[in-house]
């Protein structure tokens, strides 16, 4: 099932999944703690929600980025997913029901951006692999691990690129090896870290339910 939101670039706005004319590529990334983020209202979305960001990030750059690696649609999740505080709050929870459990499928069939450093910010040297708000910890990246990744935030240090890549490529591996292996899966998240318990069982139903779209409560 697509999407219901997409990031259509060319004319920087948010669109029904429908109107676009590509698959958009997915953007994955890592979120920072909550004290280094900031909540911009944007035309982007219409000002649907307030649309959290690293304090140091710009949403104008991130679509700059996309545009020179070819992308003309994008799957984002601060963008088209509905986030807290937004003139509809009350649609949220009716729309992650449906939402939630689709947002593997934007990673899938296209290429998919990560932004290991938080989004919008730089690949730099310094940056916690291993700590909790780490890409590489966190629950929602397993469904957004994809052979067709990209580095977002690319600096050109060929050494930190190549020590990410086997990283990646070690996560991928696992993931492929865990699909449809309910004690594997398990094992996998066992290191992972969440916002909520329940993001822990959205992630393991997404991998094994094959045969339907599990709500999201």
């Amino acid at each position: 099932m697509a999407s219901r939101r997409v990031w259509d670039l060319f004319s920087n706005r948010v669109v029904l999944w429908w109107v676009a004319l590509h698959v958009p590529w997915g953007i994955s990334h890592a979120w920072l703690d909550n004290n280094r983020r900031k909540n911009v209202l944007t035309p982007i979305n219409g000002h649907e929600w307030p649309v959290p960001i690293p304090e140091d990030a710009y949403l104008d750059l991130v679509r700059i980025e996309m545009l020179n690696l070819g992308a003309e649609y994008a799957w984002l999740d601060v963008l088209c997913l509905r986030q807290e505080g937004g003139q509809n709050e009350d649609l949220r929870a009716e729309e992650w029901m449906l939402d939630v459990p689709t947002i593997g499928n934007a990673y899938v069939s296209e290429k998919v951006v990560c932004y290991f450093n938080g989004l919008g910010r730089p690949l730099e040297r310094g940056f916690d692999s291993d700590s909790t708000r780490s890409w590489f910890k966190r629950t929602w990246t397993l469904q957004e691990t994809s052979d067709k990744w990209m580095i977002g935030g690319d600096t050109g240090d060929e050494m930190l690129n190549e020590e990410v890549w086997e990283r990646f490529k070690s996560q991928l591996s696992s993931v492929e090896r865990a699909s449809s292996n309910a004690v594997r899966l398990l094992s996998l998240l066992q290191d992972r870290t969440s916002e909520k318990d329940v993001d822990k069982v959205a992630a393991l139903t997404y991998f094994l339910a094959s045969d339907g779209t599990p709500a999201h409560n």
